[in-house]
């Protein structure tokens, strides 16, 4: 049985300060390499690691369905909070299993994880390729 690391520890700690942090981020600065290749919307569109729901307010913004997937309880009542007004859909989940939304049998057009894999080891890695794998659309996107 492959053994469950808490890789978002610390990250509670100081919650609403990391949520300012993230937030001052401008969504079409961080991923201009890669928007591009985004797909039109509307999209369905998975935000692992979502963490304060920057990009997932963004996409929503741009006319994408979203489904944000946020394992840090204290960041993802941040996200809540700071985007209330947006149709995020917020999920308590985690790398590498993604038990919670592999369970909803659905999948995505868009699979986006920003700042999230360097938290995985190499066995989680393999794991979590395998569980973002099943949640893509046929010709779906993720970027990382």
């Amino acid at each position: 049985m492959q053994r469950q690391v808490d890789t978002t520890k610390g990250y509670s700690d100081d919650a609403a300060a990391l949520a300012q942090q993230y937030e001052r981020i401008r969504f079409d600065q961080l991923h201009r390499d890669v928007l591009p290749y985004f797909p039109s919307p509307p999209s369905d569109v998975l935000d692992i690691g979502a963490g304060s729901g920057r990009d997932a307010a963004a996409l929503v913004r741009l006319g994408h369905r979203v489904v944000a997937v946020e394992p840090t309880a204290a960041l993802r009542r941040e996200g809540q909070r700071i985007h209330a007004s947006l149709p995020i859909e917020w999920i308590d989940d985690a790398l590498p299993t993604l038990t919670r939304v592999l369970t909803q049998h659905r999948v995505f057009d868009l699979v986006l994880l920003c700042a999230v894999w360097m938290h995985l080891d190499r066995d989680a890695r393999a794991a979590a390729m395998r569980s973002v794998a099943a949640l893509l659309a046929k010709g779906g996107i993720v970027a990382m």
